[in-house]
């Protein structure tokens, strides 16, 4: 009997696994006992076979198993501090671990019983998937694209580009090609990465649903794709959003024989299922079998000997403790030796056996070549003075006291900037020790700091560069261990933020206490959606499409409250907040909405003209400054009429901006890896130029 004929009607023994078959077939019977791994934590996110050792991340752990016994897995070693954990993958004597938001871990597994954690890099955005080749990683992030990472030095791993894309969730590399997997546009997007100093998009393809994980079997591209059927597709199919709901689920198959022009050879559709828990799509080819994971609608197994005519031979059904959902969340699959290993959020890492499989070969063909290119991040020198450290970091944050700016830059720590008199930077100092900043904010006179895995601080400061450490605290807990983000609220309170888990609020004068004052989650997303400072005790969270949230910041002396996404606007991923004047100023449906501490609000106004605002804003009481990460813009804005605003300049960057400051009306934007950029004083931005062109209006 075939492989794919004794999995099409299984029933793994026990009733711990099911296998349904939605096809019959009467000559394909058999029955197999799948086997739960012990000693691998529930929530396992990613699992890759190198030889006889099986790697897999759960929980916050990166495991090793020895699977020379491919049925009997036994664990050799763990190592800790992997964070929010997505994708794994083995290249030689290197493990790549995708953290999302805390980026690219790298980690020694020579010695797979010791393993050793070697580097962290802080990728530009959520590092969601991965791929290897040779001396390069590919991460993917989201709708700030495909970041290029030069790892020839996997203990000093070093950005070269990063290059848009709709969503990027999973990579794919071979033979000088690159293929991500696009989420909401349903998509791929295949980048010529023969070289990676001309790495270029070139051309998309087209999915039946959301896209995300992807793998490559001879000549042959398998997408997985789930949720809905884009937007896209919808008017083709004659369907309304609400009819796709939940139906893009199944198998998209391309011939990638010329793989810069890939064409589509075939499709097949899973049962249409709707909650959107654990969205994650994953497919492993081998043997003419695709075992593709659908999260909990469980694990479709494929027979793709003939890739264009695909056909269901089963599906594979983790029970969960309790829910009304088929399978666990099903995430990801390693064939091993008549085997697959599977992963699943909650139930760990299972084996299933499944005589005659192989492993399947992976040959990444040609290597990029330059795989030590750097991009030069071009800054218009008539627009912007810019500083960039002379260790390579991107600028994260930065915040003002008078004319010093302490500007945060990940990996190249925290540095002491003057504004020269006739603008621009000089260094006067930086942060001793080597640490590694992500974020700094002034609560009082006081500097706090986010140290990454050294946690956050609280720096008195002796003069403008002279640093005297007064308290500190580390993350608590096992998946949180990076201290990321701190927030101002007013002159004795800040939020603190892991990026993963909830906000926490903490006094200063009791910020080693094991409880904050009050936490509140802000929603699965990079940008920062706080605003700068509360107004009187209000300090409204924008929650990406859920409207704000109004946290209680007395603790249990007030009440937190969320506002009525269904009567209140609704903002998207690349809107924000910030206090403005008495209130606050809310960017959302393209426009401008003002908010009072008491949570009532003026309608949605549009700027005049029909020109649209958006990006996340901050403002000194006049002069509003709205930057948005992937669409790499900066627009000023006048406010001093604040029913008519003025468009003063905009800008597109090279660089990825995060929230700006503003210093006697110049905007100061930290802009990722081109540096920290700063307006100059020209005939466009001086005070008078701005107070003639409001009063035009």
């Amino acid at each position: 009997m075939s492989i794919s004929g004794k999995w099409a009607a299984v029933c793994l023994a026990a009733g711990a696994l099911q296998l349904h078959s939605p096809l019959r077939a009467a000559d394909s019977v058999a029955s197999w006992k799948g086997v739960r791994v012990p000693g691998i934590g529930d929530s396992a996110m990613g699992v890759c076979l190198d030889g006889d050792t099986l790697y897999c991340i759960a929980d916050s752990s990166l495991y090793a198993l020895d699977v020379s016994k491919p049925l009997s897995p036994v664990v050799l070693g763990s190592i800790s501090g992997m964070d929010n954990r997505r994708q794994v993958v083995v290249q030689g004597k290197f493990a790549y671990v995708a953290s999302r938001e805390t980026g690219l871990r790298i980690v020694d597994v020579s010695d797979p019983a010791n393993m050793r954690l070697l580097s962290r890099f802080d990728s530009v955005e959520f590092a969601t998937g991965l791929d290897v080749a040779g001396d390069t990683v590919f991460l993917a992030e989201r709708i700030n694209g495909v970041e290029v990472v030069d790892v020839s030095d996997p203990g000093r791993p070093a950005h070269a580009c990063i290059r848009k894309t709709p969503e990027s969730q999973s990579v794919r590399y071979r033979d000088g090609y690159l293929y991500s997997g696009e989420w909401a546009a349903g998509k791929v997007t295949v980048f010529d990465a023969r070289d990676l100093s001309r790495f270029r998009k070139v051309c998309e393809l087209d999915l039946g649903g959301f896209g995300d994980g992807l793998d490559i079997d001879g000549n042959h591209l398998y997408c997985s794709t789930g949720h809905d059927i884009p937007k896209q597709r919808c008017a083709d199919k004659g369907l309304t959003p609400a009819d796709a709901r939940g139906r893009g689920r199944g198998l998209e198959i391309f011939d990638i024989s010329d793989p810069a022009r890939p064409k589509h050879v075939s499709r097949i559709d899973f049962p249409r299922f709707t909650p959107r828990d654990h969205d994650f799509w994953t497919p492993r080819v081998s043997g003419g079998l695709a075992f593709c994971c659908d999260s909990h609608n469980g694990m479709f197994v494929v027979d793709v000997k003939d890739p264009k005519r695909p056909k269901l031979a089963g599906r594979l059904c983790i029970p969960m403790p309790q829910g009304n959902f088929p399978s666990a969340a099903i995430s990801s699959a390693a064939v091993g030796n008549g085997c697959v290993y599977v992963t699943a959020i909650p139930g760990g890492l299972w084996v299933i056996p499944v005589p005659g499989a192989k492993p399947p070969a992976r040959p990444k063909g040609v290597l990029p070549a330059n795989a030590g290119f750097r991009e030069k991040y071009r800054t218009d020198d008539e627009a912007f003075h810019v500083y960039r450290p002379a260790a390579s970091g991107q600028a994260r944050s930065a915040c003002l006291k008078g004319n010093i700016v302490y500007a945060a830059f990940s990996d190249a720590g925290l540095h002491v900037l003057e504004i020269l008199p006739g603008g621009g930077f000089r260094k006067i100092g930086e942060l001793p020790g080597g640490k590694r900043v992500s974020d700094c904010c002034f609560v009082g006179d006081r500097l706090v700091t986010a140290e990454g895995t050294d946690g956050w601080a609280v720096y008195e400061l002796d003069g403008p560069a002279g640093f005297r450490e007064i308290a500190r605290r580390r993350p608590s807990h096992p998946n949180r261990s990076v201290a990321f983000w701190c927030w101002t609220v007013d002159a004795d309170k800040v939020v603190l933020s892991a990026r993963v888990g909830p906000y926490e609020l903490f006094r200063l004068d009791g910020f080693d206490d094991p409880k904050p004052v009050c936490s509140f989650s802000g929603g699965c997303q990079w940008d920062k959606y706080l605003p700068d400072r509360a107004v009187g005790n209000a300090f409204p969270v924008h929650r990406n499409r859920r409207a704000l949230y109004w946290p209680a910041l007395d603790g249990n002396a007030s009440k937190a409250r969320a506002d009525d996404s269904k009567t209140m606007p609704s903002g998207a991923q690349y809107n924000g907040i910030c206090a403005f004047r008495d209130g606050f100023l809310y960017t959302v449906g393209g426009g401008y909405q003002f908010v009072r501490p008491d949570g009532t609000r003026d309608r949605v106004r549009t700027p005049p003209g029909g020109m649209q605002m958006g990006g996340i804003p901050r403002s000194d009481g006049r002069i509003v400054v709205c930057t948005s990460r992937s669409g790499r813009k900066v627009a000023v804005w006048d406010f001093g009429d604040p029913e008519n605003p003025v468009l003063l300049r905009k800008y597109s960057i090279s660089g990825r901006p995060d929230l700006a400051a503003i210093w006697n009306g110049l905007v100061i934007v930290p802009a990722g890896h081109q540096g920290l950029i700063m307006e100059r004083r020209t005939a466009k931005t001086h005070p008078d130029t701005v107070n003639a062109r409001a009063k035009s209006k």
